[in-house]
């Protein structure tokens, strides 16, 4: 799997890429489908903007966005809404459906 970690107009300091690279490494556990993940840090003003984008196998490209006042709220919401969707898609993909029983005559 790979993974990327951008920083757009702001300098974060270098531990804040390789924690973030770490956490993102963890969400492959909820699916195994996953081909890559990109997560891009941006500050603006008085906030803190996370958005992890995920690309899948079998399935669509998953999005999620999130804004706070501190960069730790961000990362920590971004990255439970990027759980709450990869285990929607892994129980998409491993539910067994089953054809209803027809009684013989």
């Amino acid at each position: 799997m790979n993974t990327e970690v951008s920083i757009l107009h702001h300098d974060y300091p270098s531990h804040v890429s390789e924690t973030v690279d770490e956490r993102l490494q963890q969400l492959q556990k909820y699916y195994n489908g996953t081909v890559s993940i990109r997560a891009l840090l941006e500050r603006q003003a008085d906030e803190h903007r996370v958005e992890i984008v995920t690309r899948t196998a079998k399935g669509p490209t998953l999005v999620v966005d999130s804004r706070s006042e501190t960069f730790g709220s961000a990362l920590d919401e971004a990255l439970a809404r990027m759980t709450r969707l990869l285990k929607r898609e892994h129980d998409m993909h491993t539910t067994v459906r089953r054809r209803p029983h027809r009684a013989t005559s």
